[in-house]
C-alpha cells in the first residue's frame, strides 16, 4: 500500500508539471524566408524571418553563404522569428545566402538571396 501511495503522488506530480496536452497536434519544422541584405563597406548583413514553426520552438537561425569557391556559414544571435547575421569581411564580387532555420523537428533553408560586394 506504501508502495502504490508513493507512485500515485509521483504520477500526480509528473501530471501536474506535464502543462497541456498537445498530444493531438502534428509538429513540423520551421518555414523560412529570406527578406534581403544590405552591404556596407565589405561586409554583408542578411535578414530573414521565419513564416512558421507550428508547436516547435526555434532553436536557431543563420545563413550559409558564398560563392564559387567559399562556403561559410553565419548564426543569428537569437533565434527569432524575425533575424539577421552579418558575413565576416569579404573581397569584391558576387555572393549567395542561404537563410535556415531549426526547431525541434528539423532544419528548413529558404530561397538563395545573391548580393554584390563593390570593388573600393
Amino acid at each position: 500500500m506504501k508502495y502504490s501511495l508513493h507512485l500515485l503522488f509521483i504520477l500526480t506530480i509528473l501530471a501536474a508539471c506535464s502543462g497541456e496536452d498537445r498530444s493531438g497536434e502534428q509538429p513540423f519544422p520551421p518555414t523560412v524566408a529570406g527578406v534581403g541584405c544590405t552591404v556596407e563597406g565589405n561586409i554583408a548583413t542578411l535578414k530573414a524571418c521565419v513564416t512558421s514553426s507550428p508547436n516547435s520552438s526555434l532553436k536557431q537561425c543563420g545563413f550559409n553563404y558564398g560563392n564559387d569557391t567559399l562556403r561559410l556559414e553565419t548564426k543569428a544571435a537569437e533565434a527569432t522569428v524575425e533575424f539577421s547575421a552579418q558575413t565576416r569581411e569579404l573581397e569584391a564580387g558576387r555572393y549567395f545566402a542561404i537563410p535556415y532555420a531549426q526547431n525541434g523537428v528539423g532544419t528548413t533553408k529558404a530561397d538563395t538571396m545573391w548580393f554584390e560586394i563593390p570593388a573600393n
